[in-house]
């Protein structure tokens, strides 16, 4: 009758027990040479991260564009990684527009070779996928400084004035106009122009054919005009030497507004100014239309009479 199981198995292991213990002994001692053979490991810092898409379509806010990834191998292994450039790859081709999220894997690091990736940091990348589109815009000067202080800009002109930006759709959305670099205006009293004037674009957007270095800027520089109004300003009549009567007008009040430099307005004196009518060609008890007339100050011009024209009517 043969023995019980466990009795042979027992047997078995008492067997030739020192060449079954130089096998174990053997094979942790190969399993530790092959461990240190494949386990030296290299940290890449700052590796690019590259994100591929369809034609006609851009990549946003990108959360992630540089990784830390640790591989692990031979030393060959790892010699092999400086041949080639280590990159990240994501193919977001063929996918729909919005907020992408995407888990990093060896499969994203095409440099690998035959290293193994022990981890990526950080191991997700986030992006919004857009169409791009284009969109007219207008230019806009970016001035810094101030002209002189009798002086003022009265008109900005651009050769072109329009340009066509290209962007994706939500950027291009968000822009109404673009601005030039700045230019200095400071202590400026006369008109003057630019050429070859660049444009500060927003992240994401471009110019086409060279338009963002070839704006002209033309600025017109005036004398600085304010404007004074004084109002209910009596208005007299003019009526030639012995003429008969008097003359009633209706309105006989007027509002006045001068305009010219500031420090000239600023010194007009209200009872030095006079509104008056030409009576000359007034016929006798009869009403007529007449414009208003004023003897401006030196220096400053009338900008507007309101009413500009009365009733007079001359009464024996």
């Amino acid at each position: 009758m043969a023995d019980p199981l466990h009795l042979r198995l027992g047997r078995a292991a008492l067997h030739n027990k020192r060449l079954k213990l130089a096998s174990v002994a053997l094979a942790l001692l190969s399993w530790f040479v092959i461990h240190s053979i494949i386990s030296h490991e290299r940290l890449a810092r700052d590796v690019p991260v590259t994100i591929r898409t369809d034609e006609g379509w851009a990549v946003l806010d990108v959360g992630v564009t540089t990784v830390n990834i640790l591989f692990r191998g031979s030393q060959e292994d790892l010699r092999a990684l400086e041949a080639v450039p280590v990159r990240v790859e994501v193919d977001v081709r063929k996918r729909s527009g919005g907020r992408q999220q995407v888990r990093l894997t060896a499969e994203h690091v095409p440099a690998a070779g035959t290293a193994r990736i022990i981890y990526i940091d950080p191991p997700t990348v986030e992006f919004v996928l857009d169409q791009q589109g284009e969109k007219k815009v207008v230019v806009q000067a970016d001035f810094q400084g101030n002209a002189v202080e009798e002086a003022e800009v009265t008109q900005v002109r651009y050769e072109p004035a329009i340009v066509t930006l290209h962007g994706p759709r939500r950027r291009l959305a968000e822009i109404d106009a673009v601005h030039t670099v700045p230019i200095d205006l400071e202590g400026r009293s006369r008109p003057f122009r630019k050429t070859h004037v660049a444009l500060v674009l927003k992240p994401d957007t471009w110019l086409a054919n060279g338009t963002a270095s070839n704006i002209t800027v033309d600025v017109s520089i005036a004398e600085r005009v304010a404007t004074r109004t004084f109002q209910d300003l009596p208005v007299n009549t003019l009526l030639p030497s012995g003429t008969p009567g008097a003359a009633r007008l209706q309105p006989e009040l007027i509002n006045l507004t001068l305009r010219g430099r500031a420090e000239l307005l600023a010194g007009v004196k209200r009872e030095e100014l006079r509104a008056w009518v030409d009576g000359a060609a007034l016929a006798t008890n009869t009403a007529a239309t007449v414009p208003v007339r004023i003897f401006a100050p030196a220096g400053l011009e009338v900008a507007s009479i309101e009413p500009a024209n009365v009733q007079a009517h001359v009464k024996h």
